[in-house]
């Protein structure tokens, strides 16, 4: 199977993240990290600071995410810049 493909059903989608985020407070179980997300539940969002933090890294997180699926299938660095995943 062509790894553009896998990329583009394994990839993370910013809107749905996004969406998630606002209404439930999802945000890290989406990107692989579901531990660090029960806790986020757990705390309250950091009794409001981590919801807060995470208003201004999330963009940053779908992408680093975005990067590693990339990587993982063999994306090569020019690739990865067509992509929008390095500058």
């Amino acid at each position: 199977m062509d790894k553009s493909i896998v990329y583009g059903e394994r990839k993370a989608n910013s809107t749905s993240i996004w969406l998630l985020f606002l209404f439930l407070g999802w945000s890290y179980g989406s990107l692989d990290k579901v531990g660090l997300q029960i806790l986020y539940y757990v705390t309250l969002g950091g009794a409001g600071i981590w919801t807060l933090i995470r208003l201004f890294t999330l963009n940053g997180a779908i992408r680093d995410y975005n990067k590693k699926i990339a990587m993982e299938l063999g994306f090569d660095n020019s690739e990865l810049v067509q992509l929008g995943l390095v500058k």
